[in-house]
C-alpha cells in the first residue's frame, strides 16, 4: 500500500492578502512582518503575457531559504526562479522533460489553484545573494492554455538561520471530531509522536506539538489532486506551523496511511495546507494498536510531514523514478529497492507482515539537508 503525496485544507494567515495588483503586471506588496528568524510578506500581481506572474523576493543576503506560496482561481505552476541578476537558477523544463527521471519540487506540476516552492531545495542549490529574486509562475486554464489578467495573491516567507544542522518544526495536531476523547487513541498518538521525534532527531530536527480539537468529520475527504479550490479551514494556527489532521480514514479507504498537502507544503492558508493521517489504517486489520503499529503510526507521521518539508520518495513503486538527491541510490527492482532503501523513512510503502513491520526511520545527509532548508524549520 502506498503512502500518497497530496492533501487539502487548513492553516491560517495573520493578515489578508492585498487585493488588486498593477494592471501592467507589477506587484502590490505589503510591508513585511518579522517574527524571529521568519519574515512574511504578502502581495498580489496580475498575470501578464503568456500567463506569467512574476513574484519579487527581496533578500538581504542573510537569508538561508525562502518560500513562495501563490494562489489564484485558476491553475498555477512554477516555471522558473531567477536570481538577483535575472539568471535562472532552476527551470521546470530541466525536471519535467522526457529524459528526466527525478523529482525536485511539486511546484512544477499543474495540479491545483495554488503553487508552493521552497528554495533552495537541496544543499547543493544554496547561495542566496542579496537583491531582488523572482519566482516566475504561470496561470493556465483547465485546458492548460495561458491565462492573462488573472489576479494572483502571493506570500513570500524568508528564513535566517545560523545553524542549519538543527531546528524546530511547530506542529498543530488537529483531532477530527471526538477522536481526542478516546484514551486508547490518545495513548497510541503519544507513542507515535515519540517515535516521530526519535526519527527526526537524526536530522537535527525536533517537533513542538500543540493539540487542537475540531468538528472535522473523522471520515476525511481529501483531494489527491485538487483541480478546484477547496474551502480553507481555520484551526487557529499561525504562519510558522504545520497542521497535521488525524482522522479515521482518508477518502473512505483503509488503503491510505496518510497524505501530504504538497512537496513542499506551505505555512499559510491554502486549499492544500495540511497533512492528513488515518489512524485506522495504521492500526491494522483489527483497528487495535499493537506496539509495532504505534511505531508505524509515528513513522507515517514523520514520513508524510517529511513530504511536506520537501522530501520525495527515494524511489517510486515503479522503480524507474527517483528523488533528486545524490546519496539515495537509484535501484531498479523491488528486491534491490527493498534491500537498499527499505529502511529509509521516505520509502514509498511500509514493509509489514501480519504481525510486525520493519523499522523505517533512516535519513540520509542530503535528506536531512532538505528538511533543514525548509523555511518553516526554525
Amino acid at each position: 500500500m502506498h503512502r500518497a503525496l497530496f492533501a487539502l485544507p487548513v492553516l491560517i494567515a495573520l493578515t489578508a492578502c492585498t487585493s488588486g495588483g498593477d494592471k501592467d503586471g507589477g506587484p502590490n506588496v505589503e510591508t513585511a512582518m518579522t517574527e524571529g528568524p521568519l519574515t512574511t510578506q504578502r502581495g498580489s500581481i496580475v498575470s501578464a503575457q503568456n500567463g506569467r506572474a512574476l513574484v519579487p523576493i527581496e533578500l538581504t543576503g542573510d537569508e538561508v531559504s525562502f518560500m513562495v506560496t501563490a494562489k489564484s482561481d485558476t491553475y498555477l505552476s512554477l516555471e522558473a526562479i531567477l536570481d538577483e541578476n535575472g539568471e535562472q537558477v532552476v527551470n521546470w523544463k530541466d525536471w519535467l522533460s522526457n529524459k528526466s527521471t527525478q523529482s525536485l519540487t511539486s511546484a512544477f506540476y499543474i495540479y491545483g489553484y495554488d503553487s508552493i516552492v521552497n528554495w533552495p531545495v537541496r544543499d547543493v542549490d544554496r547561495a542566496l545573494n542579496a537583491g531582488t529574486w523572482t519566482a516566475q509562475f504561470t496561470a493556465t486554464d483547465e485546458n492548460y492554455r495561458y491565462v492573462n489578467d488573472v489576479l494572483v495573491d502571493f506570500v513570500v516567507q524568508t528564513k535566517t538561520d545560523d545553524n542549519l544542522d538543527e531546528g524546530v518544526v511547530k506542529v498543530r495536531l488537529v483531532w477530527a471530531e471526538g477522536l481526542d476523547n478516546r484514551n486508547d487513541l490518545q495513548q497510541a498518538v503519544e507513542g507515535a509522536l515519540s517515535r516521530w521525534s526519535e526519527v527526526w532527531a537524526a536530522a537535527g530536527l525536533s517537533i513542538e506539538v500543540t493539540e487542537v480539537s475540531s468538528d472535522l468529520d473523522p471520515e476525511l475527504t481529501v483531494d489527491s489532486v485538487a483541480p478546484f479550490p477547496n474551502d480553507e479551514v481555520d484551526y487557529g494556527g499561525a504562519d510558522d506551523d504545520v497542521t497535521v489532521v488525524i482522522g479515521e480514514t482518508i477518502n473512505g479507504t483503509r488503503g491510505l496511511f496518510g497524505q501530504s498537502g504538497g512537496i513542499p507544503g506551505t505555512l499559510v492558508s491554502t486549499a492544500n495546507a495540511a497533512v492528513y493521517i488515518s489512524w485506522l489504517t495504521n492500526a491494522g486489520r483489527d483497528g487495535e494498536f499493537q506496539e509495532y503499529e504505534v511505531l508505524l503510526l509515528g513513522e507515517t507521521m514523520a514520513h508524510e510531514v517529511g513530504h511536506y518539508l520537501g522530501l520525495f520518495h527515494p524511489v517510486e513503486a515503479s522503480y524507474d523514478y527517483y528523488d533528486a538527491l545524490e546519496d539515495t541510490v537509484e535501484c531498479t527492482s523491488w528486491s534491490k529497492c527493498e534491500s537498499e532503501l527499505g529502511e529509509n523513512l521516505m520509502f514509498p510503502y511500509p514493509l509489514c507482515s501480519l504481525t510486525d513491520c520493519e523499522p523505517q526511520g533512516g535519513l540520509t545527509g542530503d535528506q536531512s539537508a532538505v528538511m533543514n532548508l525548509y523555511t518553516g524549520a526554525l
